[in-house]
């Protein structure tokens, strides 16, 4: 569990040994090609890196576009601008690191690694089935996250008071409420 850490400021929620971890048999049957990646890495390790800082960068704006985001930022005191919504700063996560460590190694997965070698033709690919497997989990961890606001440190101070503590129950009902509300997803 490591957070990259660039100029004293998180860039990623999980670094290269991270990823390998999670699922060794990806790497060791060295299927991954990164030859022609974006910003030209020059190792696996480095790949993995740069794919860590995409999707911490994508986890952000999931928070940020969430309402739940938003009933944080107000219950918390904090007034913002609907057209200025301010963004995550992931410098004042101080505890729960280990699950947003978890949730990008599902998001690198699920939106970089595996989709490289998927057999898309093949409904019951092994890859398409841990494709799915690590959504479930992302948006598992993602919604209780983003449901028990205990890890973010509002004002900065260094350390997540009652007052900056936001638990909310989740709700299990079905509904067919439209949403007016655009999730990224």
């Amino acid at each position: 569990m490591a957070f990259i850490i660039v100029n004293n400021n998180v860039v990623g929620y999980a670094d290269f040994e991270d990823i390998q971890d999670a699922d060794q048999r990806l790497f060791e049957a060295n299927e991954i090609l990164f030859d022609n990646a974006p910003g030209n890495p020059q190792t696996l390790d480095e790949y993995l890196d740069d794919l860590s800082i995409k999707s911490t960068d994508r986890i952000n704006q999931k928070i940020r576009s969430s309402e739940s985001w938003r009933q944080y930022l107000l219950n918390t005191g904090q007034t913002y601008d609907e057209m200025e919504i301010p963004a995550i700063n992931p410098n004042r996560i101080l505890s729960r690191k280990q699950d947003f460590t978890d949730m990008c190694v599902y998001y690198v997965f699920k939106e970089f690694l595996l989709p490289k070698i998927a057999d898309f033709g093949n409904p019951e690919s092994p890859e398409l089935q841990k494709m799915k497997y690590y959504e479930i989990k992302f948006n598992d961890l993602f919604t209780e996250l983003t449901s028990m606001w205990d890890w973010y440190d509002a004002d900065g101070d260094g350390t997540v008071e009652s007052s900056e503590k936001l638990i909310r129950p989740q709700s299990h009902r079905r509904s067919r409420a439209r949403r007016s509300v655009v999730y990224a997803r």
